[in-house]
């Protein structure tokens, strides 16, 4: 607990709140999740600022642990108390999505591309939402692609870009923009999204591949899981 050790001398200054947060989350990985909040609820005399980042903290804590509910709960107050703050907003439309709250999900991308229009995440994440969902796939690519122009090294628009080529029936572009976000970052949604589409070619033993290794590094996510069981033989 050296780590813990060192957050704890740090009583003041700029690197205070940082410390309080990377002392939280060894606390929730030691004790509870509800420790590392109760911690972080009692720092106080912080700028609104920092007020988000720690919001924005006990949230990201709250989503590591799934619980999820709360977690939204958590967000939908946040955003009355601070209805401009970007990174809320955003993060509070993620929660919306994790409670199948799609209605509010939209509604406050939407909201936030109005507030900030260079704000990369939002359109992706609202296109990624139509092109999983299979749905407004028109609408879907013209918003990941302007993702792409604000932010073109990103690995998750790039899986989004070709995830929504693989929705319009694109498969040679579907699989090169998968294995350049691949290539960024080995992310298990990204395996299994270009494992899909390399099954969907007829490339059944490299998509084996993709997935096998995905698998070793995450064994518990998710998408993952369900894809590779999907097309099991």
């Amino acid at each position: 607990m050296r780590a813990m050790m060192w957050y704890n001398k740090i009583e003041s200054g700029n690197f205070y709140l940082d410390g309080r947060i990377s002392a939280a989350n060894i606390i929730a990985k030691n004790q509870s999740v509800d420790a590392a909040i109760t911690m972080l609820d009692a720092v106080d005399d912080l700028t609104p600022e920092q007020q988000v980042a720690v919001i924005q903290a006990e949230n990201n804590l709250l989503s590591q642990a799934k619980r999820d509910q709360e977690s939204f709960n958590l967000m939908q107050k946040a955003v009355n108390t601070f209805p401009d703050a970007s990174e809320l907003i955003y993060d509070y439309a993620m929660t919306a999505e994790r409670v199948n709250k799609l209605d509010i999900m939209e509604t406050e991308l939407y909201r936030l591309i109005k507030i900030r229009p260079d704000f990369a995440p939002a359109y992706n994440a609202l296109g990624y939402s139509f092109a999983d969902r299979n749905i407004k796939l028109t609408e879907a690519k013209t918003l990941i692609e302007t993702a792409f122009k604000l932010s073109p090294n990103d690995h998750y628009i790039l899986d989004s870009l070709g995830w929504v080529y693989y929705r319009l029936g694109d498969l040679p572009n579907a699989v090169s923009y998968l294995r350049k976000a691949y290539d960024v970052q080995p992310d298990p949604e990204i395996a299994a999204h270009l494992g899909e589409v390399l099954w969907q070619q007829g490339q059944q033993e490299e998509a084996k591949k993709i997935w096998g290794q995905a698998l070793k590094s995450f064994p518990e996510n998710d998408t993952l899981l369900s894809t590779t069981k999907k097309f099991k033989s």
